[in-house]
């Protein structure tokens, strides 16, 4: 069936381009509905993912329409899953039957980073109140300096705050293992500044850093 090989294929090559986690995220809970006409139609259970699809995954969606149809898919989400049941007959992939998926974890330098590492996206608890806060916070950890620029989260306490701007630098250095990240209180950043500024050493505060996290 061209559909179920037509959507393994998008699934493969998002499992390339993606992280864990982000694929876990935005392309394992997707599901092919129907390609007809040369659209697809893609089931996304929530609207805020349709960013990362058409921002990371639509080209992969074209490549594996030329090798399945010979012909240009346009993609077409939905949010509400069709009551039908034949959408059952394109089969969803799962990590577990078609992907032997094993991260290359790599060594996080945490001599300054302020962070603490069991505090990752694949460990959060997921809930109802913080869907959106979670996709914007894997999407910052994927696209530096692009996405949701600055980032600021608001709650109240005990709903993974801190936790989610962990999983944020984590993210980052394990793709980028050398990259400067810094987890520090406002507090602390405002002293760090002045500081700096009185000693005429503003250049070496101003050196790059990857991802600058406030708490």
């Amino acid at each position: 069936m061209k559909e179920k090989q037509f959507w393994n294929r998008i699934l493969e090559f998002a499992q390339e381009r993606l992280t864990r986690s982000m694929y876990d995220f935005y392309a394992i809970q997707a599901e092919l509905i129907k390609v007809e006409e040369n659209v697809a139609t893609i089931f996304l259970p929530r609207s805020e993912m349709e960013m990362v699809w058409e921002k990371q995954l639509k080209d992969i969606i074209v490549v594996a329409g030329f090798e399945i149809y010979d012909a240009e898919i346009t993609p077409h989400y939905i949010f509400t899953k069709p009551q039908d049941t034949t959408i059952s007959q394109v089969e969803k992939a799962t990590n577990s039957t078609l992907y032997d998926y094993s991260p290359k974890l790599a060594s996080i330098p945490y001599s300054d980073t302020g962070l603490k590492e069991k505090y990752t996206f694949d460990n959060f608890i997921q809930g109802d109140g913080n869907v959106w806060a979670v996709s914007a916070a894997l999407a910052v950890s994927e696209d530096l300096a692009l996405t949701y620029n600055p980032l600021f989260i608001y709650g109240g306490p005990g709903l993974g705050k801190t936790h989610l701007l962990n999983a944020i630098g984590n993210e980052i250095l394990k793709n980028i293992p050398n990259a400067r990240v810094k987890y520090i209180p406002a507090e602390s950043f405002i002293n760090d500044f002045l500081d700096h500024l009185r000693l005429g050493e503003m250049e070496k505060f101003k050196r790059p850093i990857v991802a600058l996290i406030f708490y």
